[in-house]
């Protein structure tokens, strides 16, 4: 009986000790909200937290699962959000993450190459009040990347910052005298 109360104990203790480390910084609180594969940044955590953390604790550790351990360099980039890299040999792999006193587990994505293309719109032409009249020519007024190569004839819908809003865009081969595979909107072809 004995033996059952100090073995009790023990795990009572052991349990504190495990919710103490897994504890975050006092007054924070931290939140994993997305882990990416970026193809030309690397491995990033996106943390929401509450709570400025000392430049001193903008670090951490990340272990793959039955392998190497590597460390985390992070920036509190609002004061909601704190970015953090690490090895991109941790790619495709299942992690537990340490920052801030807490500790998360999740699974980083493998690369994937993007492609990106120009999309090809219509400026904006301007009369003297200042009231849209209407556009000459083609121009390129964003970029959109996906993660898988672009077939011609197919549609996606994309947010133009020229025009404020989202339409639809078709990948084509060139457009009226310009020779580029990109997306346009409403490009029909001279015969």
């Amino acid at each position: 009986m004995k033996k059952m109360k100090y073995v009790g104990l023990l795990l009572s203790l052991f349990a504190t000790l495990v919710s103490i480390a897994a504890a975050p910084l006092a007054g924070t609180a931290i939140a994993l909200v997305e882990v990416r594969n970026d193809a030309g940044g690397g491995i990033m955590f996106v943390f929401r937290v509450e709570g400025q953390f000392p430049r001193s604790e903008l670090k951490g550790y990340v272990q793959v699962q039955g392998g190497d351990g590597y460390p985390v360099y992070c920036a509190q980039v609002s004061e909601t959000q704190v970015n953090c890299s690490t090895s991109r040999k941790t790619a495709g792999q299942n992690v537990s993450i340490t920052f801030g006193g807490a500790t998360f587990w999740d699974r980083v994505p493998e690369s994937r190459p993007q492609y990106c293309y120009n999309v090809w719109d219509w400026p904006l032409a301007f009369g003297n009040e200042g009231e849209i009249v209407g556009a000459v020519g083609y121009e390129v007024q964003t970029i959109h990347c996906q993660n898988s190569p672009a077939n011609y004839g197919d549609i996606v819908e994309i947010y133009n910052p020229v025009w404020e809003g989202t339409y639809t865009y078709e990948f084509l081969p060139g457009c009226v005298g310009i020779v580029e595979d990109a997306y346009w909107y409403a490009c029909f072809f001279a015969n």
